[in-house]
């Protein structure tokens, strides 16, 4: 017994970061079986500021223009569905969407869903960019001092925060934020709060940096301030 009711569609994932040369595969699954190419998936890519443009149609078939390292699959009595880039370029970057259409004809109801995913958006890969803050002279008058390292527009997610004090690794009053995300850029901060008695016996502060596997960095020098 099949029951019909309204039509949704996931997508997954919701961002993506990319780097040129890879394969990037989406995916979109309806909540209603298809039952016959009348009720058929389709893809679309959107720019900022443009109107969307037909990729894929009848679940596989590649719409004019479409390049030919686009690709889709999925049954034509399935709901799960994927769109797959082979070998992605820069301009791939942007949002995706998957569009189910379900004429749906039973005895009682004839009713068309037209219904689209809620997206996935294709970003290049970027590294941090990593700035460190050395503590305020209000701040060195008191008991304690803060270091603090900020992180930002990179992607994907997934930065790794350490600290060293003259070579060797601190973890004792280091706090790291989470990750915070904005149009597919990924952002956050740590603190390192010291004694005044080890902020003054210190001399040269890093904050390390790992992401997507290099190492990124920067450094405070007292002495030079």
């Amino acid at each position: 017994l099949r029951i019909w009711g309204q039509v949704t569609v996931t997508q997954n994932p919701e961002i993506k970061s990319i780097k040129q040369g890879e394969t990037v595969t989406i995916c979109c699954k309806t909540s209603q079986f298809t039952s016959n190419c009348n009720d058929c998936v389709s893809w679309y890519k959107q720019k900022a500021g443009e109107a969307p443009k037909l990729l894929i149609y009848y679940i596989n078939r590649l719409q004019s223009g479409t390049p030919s390292r686009f690709s889709g699959s999925g049954s034509r009595y399935g709901s799960d569905f994927t769109q797959t880039i082979s070998g992605v370029q820069t301009e791939d970057t942007g949002d995706y969407y998957c569009q189910s259409y379900h004429y749906i004809n039973s005895k009682s109801i004839v009713s068309l869903w037209c219904t689209f995913g809620g997206g996935t958006k294709l970003v290049l890969g970027k590294s941090p960019s990593v700035s460190l803050l050395p503590p305020s002279s209000l701040q060195i008058s008191g008991d304690s001092a803060a270091l603090l390292c900020l992180l930002s527009s990179y992607s994907p997610q997934g930065a790794l925060v350490s600290w060293t004090l003259d070579g060797s690794e601190v973890t004792e009053g280091v706090v790291t934020s989470a990750e915070s995300e904005q149009d597919g850029r990924y952002s956050r901060s740590s603190v390192l709060t010291l004694s005044k008695a080890r902020w003054e016996e210190g001399e040269l502060y890093v904050c390390r940096v790992t992401h997507d596997g290099a190492p990124h960095e920067a450094s405070f020098h007292k002495s030079r301030c």
